[in-house]
């Protein structure tokens, strides 16, 4: 600078900004002034480029429980950032990154940007470490249960997390009507662990049975044969039969002592302890043996009179046949038969009594006809020659022993005086070997003899009269 007056003069400046930032310009003023008080100005333009980013540091990486514990962007966790020329650099949040490695120490990457007024840009992050890991879980084991039973489940948590049932489980005892598949979610912290239960649900046996004689005569045998059928299998029968109980899942057999109508029951379990039952009502009939009896008019016959009349004495029976032993038979209730007049003689006499359904019973009884001892002693006998009543003979019909025979005459003195043991020889009126004749008159007889019925000995004796 120069003056004409005052070659030194003075010089002043002053910078004047117009307050931007990016760029920023400056207007510099020089003034000169002379002694005499004269001024003269110039400036200068100056541009001030803002080519430096902003500086900051990243926070101090934390540590937390959970995925629920990771705390939200905020870019006040930057409390660093600076620069040259921008007095408050704006912090922002970018981006938020996880390293994908769930539930094992993931890591979360918070990013967020410290920019100045010109655009100029640094990136600081913000690390978050994920403690949680899944948590140990059992729903417990596989089970079968039977329809209409309950079950409660209960599962093995013992880090005590919330858990989650899919389906969801009532509170207490639940009853599933079909197999069904149960999963259990607990949840750690954010971190999901599962695990699941099958329940199956079985049906239960069908029970059914056949017997091969379902009705007869006491004493009865039915063999029954176990047709059940059980989804997982049959591990245990118990038959209820007449108030008896008998175990066992093959065919088997049972024999009924007494009549009746009778019920069976059989009742089944499967080898998972489902149980059914099922009952056969009056599915057995047994009918009692009759009883035969009878009883005849007479059973020792003279051969004289050989009817007999019988009386049925039969309990139970609908049905009779009777069987004389003679060839006879009849179906009478309470026949009379007459035998043959044949003695001696015996007779067994069957009774067949029967019922509606088979069952029969037999009585039987010995008939015996006897020789009846019969004869005749007459009285008066001429032995004259004539050819007519000759001689002085008993005349017996039946019932003595003809080789057990002795026949006596005796006089008036008691002397013997003629016998034979020969019961087809009569006296001819004779004594003495020389066959002297006896007088008329009146001799005594005596005749010993057995009979045939109970081998009896008689003696009989009388008097003869002697007419020539």
């Amino acid at each position: 600078w120069m003056d004409n007056c005052d070659g030194t003069g003075t010089v002043t400046g002053t910078d004047v900004s117009d307050g931007q930032s990016c760029p920023e310009t400056i207007t510099r003023t020089w003034t000169y002034t002379d002694a005499c008080g004269n001024t003269s100005s110039v400036s200068q333009t100056i541009t001030i480029q803002d080519l430096t980013p902003p500086t900051a540091s990243s926070p101090t990486p934390i540590s937390v429980p959970g995925v629920n514990d990771v705390p939200a962007p905020d870019p006040n966790v930057i409390t660093t950032e600076a620069d040259n020329c921008t007095a408050n650099p704006v912090v922002a949040f970018v981006s938020e990154v996880s390293d994908g490695n769930v539930c094992n120490n993931e890591l979360i990457t918070q990013t967020y940007s410290v920019t100045d007024d010109c655009g100029n840009q640094t990136l600081v992050t913000f690390e978050i470490t994920i403690l949680a890991a899944p948590a140990p879980i059992d729903a417990g084991n596989d089970t079968t249960i039977c329809v209409g039973e309950t079950i409660t489940i209960v599962p093995n948590n013992p880090w005590n997390v919330p858990v989650a049932w899919s389906p969801a489980l009532p509170q207490g005892p639940l009853a599933p009507t079909q197999t069904t598949t149960y999963t259990v979610t607990a949840d750690h912290e954010g971190c999901l662990s599962t695990d699941q239960i099958t329940i199956t649900v079985e049906e239960p046996p069908i029970v059914s049975f056949v017997g091969d004689e379902l009705y007869g005569c006491a004493p009865h045998t039915v063999n029954f044969t176990n047709t059940s059928t059980s989804v997982s299998g049959m591990s245990d029968c118990l038959w209820t039969i007449n108030g008896e109980t008998i175990s066992g899942c093959n065919s088997g057999s049972y024999t009924f002592e007494n009549g009746g109508s009778y019920d069976v029951t059989l009742t089944v379990t499967s080898l998972t302890g489902c149980a059914a039952t099922e009952t056969y009502t009056d599915y057995i009939y047994v009918e009692d043996e009759p009883l035969a009896a009878f009883t005849p008019s007479q059973t020792v016959m003279s051969s004289q009179y050989t009817e007999v009349i019988f009386s049925n004495n039969s309990v139970g029976a609908t049905g009779y046949e009777w069987m004389m032993g003679d060839g006879g038979s009849m179906p009478d209730m309470n026949p009379t038969h007459t035998f043959p007049e044949v003695a001696p003689a015996s007779y067994n006499v069957v009774l067949v009594a029967s019922t509606d359904l088979g069952c029969i019973d037999t009585a039987w009884a010995t008939l015996v006809v006897n020789e009846e001892l019969i004869y005749y002693v007459p009285n008066t006998f001429t032995p004259d020659n004539d050819d007519f009543n000759e001689t002085f003979l008993p005349v017996f019909s039946e019932g003595y022993d003809p080789f057990d025979y002795h026949l006596m005459i005796f006089n008036r003195w008691g002397e013997v005086i003629w016998e034979s043991y020969d019961a087809s020889i009569g006296w001819d009126g004779t004594y003495s070997q020389f066959g002297n004749e006896v007088q008329d008159g009146t001799y005594t007889w005596k005749i010993e003899f057995k009979t045939t019925m109970n081998d009896e000995r008689v003696m009989s004796s009388g008097h003869v009269n002697v007419i020539r």
